[in-house]
Formats: C-alpha cells, sequence, structure tokens
C-alpha cells in the first residue's frame, strides 16, 4: 500500500456525484465514492467538484467527511469557479468521469496546461453507444472525444474493452492511455450483505423456489426485457423467480410486459435500493443480460459474495472479468434461449462451496487498494504542457 508524499498530491474528483439537477448512480457513483473515500483514508487531501447552484446542492451522505465538498455553480459560473479553483490548489490533481465531464476537463487542460494534471476516466464503450444515441447526437461526442481527449495527461478505460474503443475508433493516443479496473471489491461492501431485506419474497431463511437477481437503471441498454422473455422460458421447467433492481424511464414498458408475459407474480422491481448485497446474499444466481457495459461492477459484486453469474458477453467488461467464462457462464447479447438455459443449467447444479470461494479470489483481484495504486502511479506523474 503506497503513503502519501512528503508533498501530498491534492486530488478532486469532477463528476456528478452531488450535481443539479441528476447525480451520478450505479456503478460511477461507487467508483467516486470509493476511491474519494480510499484516498482520504491514506491521508490524501481530496476534494469533490459539483456542478450544481448553491441553494441547490446535495450533499452524498456515505461520502467519507475529510472529503471536501466544493459547489462549482452552473453555466459560466461553473466555469470561472473551476479556474479559480486551479488557481487556489496549484498542482491539483483532477480526475474526471464521464462523458460531459471529460470533456469540461479536457477543455480545461487546454487552456491551462501545466497549471493541472488531468487524468479523464472512461466509464462507456463509446462504440457501443452509437445503437442508443441520435446519430447526430455520437457524432458530436465521437468528434468532441477526438478532438480533446489528446489534451489530457492521460486518459483511463475501466476495462480493456473501453481502452481499446477509444484508441482504435477515436485517435486516443496509447502513450496517454491505460486500464485500471474500478473498485468493486469493498469491506464496506461486503460487511453490508448481513444488513436486513424488506422483501416478502426474502423473510424466511429457507426458500423453495430459486431466486434470480438483476440490477441497473431501468433503460433499454440492461437488456431487461430480454431477461423477461428469458425466465418465461425457464418457468417452463423452473418455477423461479425475479427480483430486478432500479430505476428508469423504461419501468412502465417493463411492468407492461410482465403482465404480457403473465409473470406478474414471479417478478419484482422494488426500485433502487441503498447496496445490492443483501439482496445477493440471498439470491441463487446474478443475470447480466446487458446490450452495453463499460465494466459492470455489479459483475464483481456478485463474484465477492459468492454468487454465481449468467451474462451477456457485451461490450465491455463480462469477458475480461469472467475471464472468457472461467468465472461464469457467457451467452450472446439478445440471445433469449441462450440465457434462459444458461440460468436453468446454473439452476440444476448449483455452485459448491469450493467453486463460490473462487469467485471471491477472483474478485479479489478488483480491490481498492490496487485501484488507488494504480492511479496514484498516474497522478505522481508531472503535468504535461499544453
Amino acid at each position: 500500500m503506497s503513503s502519501p508524499p512528503t508533498t501530498p498530491l491534492h486530488i478532486a474528483f469532477y463528476c456528478n456525484l452531488m450535481a443539479w439537477p441528476k447525480r451520478t448512480e450505479g456503478g460511477v457513483r461507487q467508483w467516486v465514492l470509493a476511491l474519494a473515500n480510499g484516498f482520504a483514508a491514506r491521508g490524501y487531501a481530496v476534494d469533490v467538484l459539483s456542478e450544481a447552484p448553491d441553494e441547490h446542492f446535495r450533499d452524498e451522505p456515505l461520502l467519507d467527511a475529510r472529503v471536501g465538498r466544493v459547489v462549482l455553480g452552473k453555466g459560466l459560473e461553473s466555469w470561472r469557479r473551476l479556474d479559480r479553483y486551479v488557481d487556489a490548489h496549484p498542482g491539483v490533481r483532477i480526475i474526471a468521469g464521464l462523458n460531459y465531464y471529460n470533456l469540461r476537463a479536457a477543455l480545461l487542460k487546454r487552456r491551462l496546461g501545466e497549471r493541472v494534471q488531468v487524468t479523464l476516466v472512461q466509464h462507456e464503450h463509446l462504440s457501443a453507444d452509437a445503437a442508443w444515441r441520435s446519430g447526430l447526437s455520437q457524432k458530436l461526442i465521437g468528434l468532441a472525444v477526438r478532438l480533446l481527449f489528446n489534451s489530457a495527461d492521460a486518459v483511463i478505460g475501466c476495462s480493456n474493452g473501453v481502452a481499446n474503443d477509444l484508441a482504435e475508433h477515436f485517435g486516443v493516443r496509447r502513450d496517454r492511455l491505460g486500464t485500471i479496473y474500478n473498485p468493486a471489491y469493498r469491506d464496506d461492501f461486503l460487511a453490508s450483505a448481513t444488513q436486513a431485506v424488506d422483501h416478502p419474497w426474502l423473510q424466511s431463511p429457507t426458500r423453495e423456489r430459486p431466486l434470480l437477481l438483476a440490477a441497473g437503471r431501468l433503460h433499454v441498454v440492461k437488456g431487461f426485457d430480454v431477461l423477461l422473455q428469458a425466465l418465461q422460458r425457464v418457468r417452463e421447467s423452473i418455477d423461479a423467480r425475479l427480483i430486478i433492481l432500479g430505476e428508469g424511464k423504461e419501468r412502465a414498458a417493463l411492468e407492461a410486459q410482465v403482465q404480457a408475459l403473465g409473470l406478474g407474480e414471479v417478478v419484482s422491481m422494488p426500485g433502487r435500493q441503498p447496496t445490492i448485497a443483501p439482496w445477493m446474499a440471498r439470491a441463487d444466481l446474478y443475470v447480466l443480460s446487458s446490450r452495453r457495459e463499460g465494466l459492470p461492477t455489479v459483475l464483481i459484486e456478485s463474484l465477492a459474495s459468492g454468487l454465481p453469474v449468467v451474462s451477456t458477453r457485451c461490450p465491455s467488461g463480462p469477458e475480461e472479468i469472467l475471464e472468457n467464462g472461467r468465472h461464469g457462464t457467457l451467452v450472446d447479447v439478445g440471445d433469449v434461449e441462450a440465457l434462459a438455459q444458461a440460468i436453468l443449467a446454473q439452476l440444476r447444479e448449483p455452485a459448491s462451496a469450493e467453486q463460490r470461494e473462487q469467485l471471491r479470489r477472483r474478485a479479489a483481484e478488483f480491490s481498492l487498494d490496487r485501484a488507488l495504486d494504480r492511479y496514484l502511479e498516474v497522478l505522481s506523474r508531472p503535468p504535461r504542457g499544453r
């Protein structure tokens, strides 16, 4: 484990963890919280920069009290405050995440040069995003990435698939590009597995009916529509139930599909939850049906819980996490029959205690300490000029 240098680095996360009107959720939220809290625990000065009007700032209760909260405002005011922040903290290391903040941080680097070190972290597979964005939107984002990302001191992909996509399709230079896996294996996550779960299906210590678990924003990219079709086929052989955790604009469509498929009594969508760990501790199988990912944190959390996994081999992340099927079953995106058969196979032959321990050992390779050390290697480099 690295210790703070004689002159500690000052690290600032620039993302929408506490932004207004939309805050970070899901895996990116966990990424920010884990790293910011982890650096603070090691003794580094850490801030989180939030674009929000002062009167609309909403704190993040899970953020360490030692981490500074910097409110930048909105619009032009956020640009001015960001410049003043950099001036007040010479040599600050800014870590940006998500497209908007990555592009803003790249512009900041282009303006200020060696006065600031900027690291961009790409969590989404941009080429795979093309299917979900309008043609014009995708072209504009792609053009901006090509023009601006090489201005940064470093560009980090959350998986090799994301990093390779940036190099091969968006012209990001290999000498500025690297991969650092998200720190999904955390002690606080594992400790939360014993928390109570308020759901009628999970009150009994023993269950006769197998339980499938899925989670994520209710969006077409998560492929929950395919999972529901697969569940219908699974139930022709096994009386399984499914819980989907998360919220999003596809809720109404998914609820309508549940009713149309006759699954109303066996599918539950209880919305967002503070932590998924206690749900994983009570499930029999985690299913990831996504059409696109960056590095799905939830798969690593499943492994950490010793929970068997069935996943699509979507771009990108599942094949890397599961080592091409060594630690879980992989099926093609959108293949309802293959997904159903993989679920049935797993339910018919549950994982042994040794196999579950192997999953936990694999998850430990995505530890917070390893991620912090890798980021420190990047942050310790001197900033480049313009």
